[in-house]
């Protein structure tokens, strides 16, 4: 009975328990404390990631900036000091020993190239908790420092109104002028070919004999050397040694001077009126900017065509043609550079003091071949060369078809008779002044105003319209297009335009901020600028 009493007590303490069980695993109390746990650990984790990972980005971004400091400070070609040393002195001075730096230093003549890589270890707070003892920041970088070759041409106004009130302006562009070039041309130390072009302009531009003898130009006379240009000229930056080209007549359009006096001249002789084609001589280009005088109109688009002309490469045969005749630097040969020949830059500065206005040229028939003047030149009791002209009229059928200025007569021979010699157009044009042909000899000689047949002689350009031909500043704007189109720089330069020409001077430039409008007394500073914008862009990092 016992016994049996013990077996059914042992059944009952085991079906208890059993069910105790059962209503333990049926509970659900302490589910959310296993799961909230669960997530504990998953944030502390996510923070300890975003711990470290900070730490490490911000140890990266302190070696990239400290890398990418020490790789420019090294690589500037002005840089004296060794670049290695420099490179290595930034990492010093910012806490990380140089000496895990991989440094790599390239030089050739006028480029350096520096590089340098790192890796730092940063040590983990949170992570080292799960095996992960460090992170990485590494940092690496390459800087270039490359000079380019500068072909510059300056194109400067030289016309009559610069010379107003005492050579105000041309006392303050002269200086301007010349520190620009001893800042461009200092340049050039730092490797690299820097030239000049200077191109003073004002009813036109003369080229010179030495560089017009390079191209096809007509041969009505050799007194001077200019140029008539036609539209298509100004559409295209190149000028063709090969295709004919028009000499600009040599005389005086608007006075009665014998001879001509070299002031009034349509192409100036003046020597400071030449073309300094591809110089790197500061001291002559600086002297020949001091010899400049302000005398005659203004033709903005003459001096920018030439200045473009000498960007071009197409000139290439004319500079190595005036290299091998020993006026220019044989240096420079080759050059104009091709428009894509790496590290070249091309810029054209035009400084003016105004708006274009007046050029002329000589019409056919007038421009060469015998003329009806006719001349007898002898020297009077005091030694004074005297001249007297006459003008034969074929249509006059009284036998007395000469005209005699001297005395307004008419006669059987020109005055002087034999000892007379008859004239070619050049000739004429280059003794006397065209008011005095027409109002003296023509007039009364043919009948007709002096003004019709001023107007039948001379071919007038200005900024108002040339037949069917466009204006001075359409031509302007089609020059500096092409030069912009072809990849020139191209800066103007407005000194004291109170508003004239400031439309054609803005539209040539490149861009609003090459365009610099200012009064006189800040004329250096619109050159100072140009100047280093133009050495900084010819370091490229």
């Amino acid at each position: 009975m016992l016994l049996s009493r013990d077996h059914t007590g042992n059944r009952a303490s085991c079906a208890a328990a059993t069910l105790r069980a059962a209503r333990f695993l049926r509970r659900e109390d302490g589910g959310a404390i296993i799961f909230t746990l669960y997530i504990l650990i998953c944030m502390l984790l996510a923070v300890g990631i975003a711990i470290d990972t900070v730490r490490a980005e911000y140890t990266r971004i302190k070696l990239q900036n400290t890398t990418d400091s020490a790789i420019l400070a090294a690589a500037d070609l002005e840089q004296e000091l060794d670049p290695r040393t420099v490179v290595e002195d930034y990492f010093t001075k910012a806490g990380i020993d140089p000496a895990n730096v991989e440094i790599t230093v390239t030089e050739t003549t006028g480029e350096r190239t520096v590089s340098a890589a790192a890796t730092l270890e940063v040590d983990t707070l949170l992570l080292s908790r799960i095996g992960v003892d460090r992170m990485p920041a590494p940092a690496s970088g390459v800087a270039t420092e490359s000079v380019t070759d500068v072909e510059i041409s300056l194109v400067l106004d030289n016309s009559g109104s610069m010379a107003n009130n005492n050579d105000y302006r041309l006392d303050l562009l002269k200086p301007a002028a010349k520190e620009f070039i001893d800042t461009v041309m200092a340049a050039d130390e730092q490797g690299g070919i820097v030239s000049v072009s200077l191109v003073p302009f004002a009813t036109q531009v003369t080229a010179g004999k030495e560089l017009l003898a390079h191209y096809n130009v007509s041969g009505e006379h050799a007194s001077s050397h200019c140029v008539t240009f036609d539209d298509a000229d100004f559409t295209r930056t190149g000028l063709s040694t090969t295709e004919p080209m028009e000499r600009t007549g040599h005389f005086d359009p608007n006075n009665r001077s014998v001879p001509p006096n070299d002031r009034n001249l349509v192409c100036s002789v003046w020597e400071s009126r030449k073309i300094s084609p591809w110089s790197q001589d500061a001291e002559d280009l600086k002297a020949r900017i001091e010899s400049m005088e302000g005398q005659g109109w203004t033709s903005i688009e003459i001096g920018a065509k030439w200045g473009a002309a000498l960007l071009d490469p197409s000139a290439s045969t004319v500079l190595s043609g005036m290299v091998d005749a020993g006026t220019v630097n044989e240096e420079l040969k080759g050059q104009p550079f091709s428009y894509e020949r790496p590290n070249t830059m091309k810029v054209l500065v035009v400084m003016s003091d105004g708006e274009n206005t007046n050029q002329w040229d000589i019409k056919d028939p007038f421009r060469e071949g015998q003329s009806p003047v006719f001349m007898h030149s002898f020297e009077n009791s005091k030694g004074k060369t005297v001249r007297r002209f006459s003008v034969v009229n074929p249509a006059k059928t009284d036998g007395k078809p000469y005209f005699w200025d001297s005395n307004d007569t008419w006669n059987n021979a020109p005055e002087g008779d034999t000892e007379a010699v008859q004239m070619t157009w050049p000739e004429v044009w280059a003794t006397m002044g065209i008011k005095k042909y027409t109002e003296d000899l023509a007039s009364p000689a043919f009948g007709g105003t002096a003004n019709t047949h001023w107007k039948q002689i001379v071919t007038r350009f200005n900024s108002g319209s040339i037949g069917a031909a466009g204006t001075k500043n359409d031509r302007t704007s089609d020059i500096c297009g092409a030069a912009k189109d072809s990849g020139v720089i191209v800066f103007t330069i407005g000194m004291d335009t109170y508003g004239q020409g400031d439309t054609t001077l803005a539209d040539c430039a490149s861009s609003d901020s090459n365009f610099f409008d200012v009064e006189a007394k800040d004329i250096s500073v619109a050159f100072a600028a140009i100047a280093r914008t133009i050495n900084a862009l010819r370091l490229t990092n």
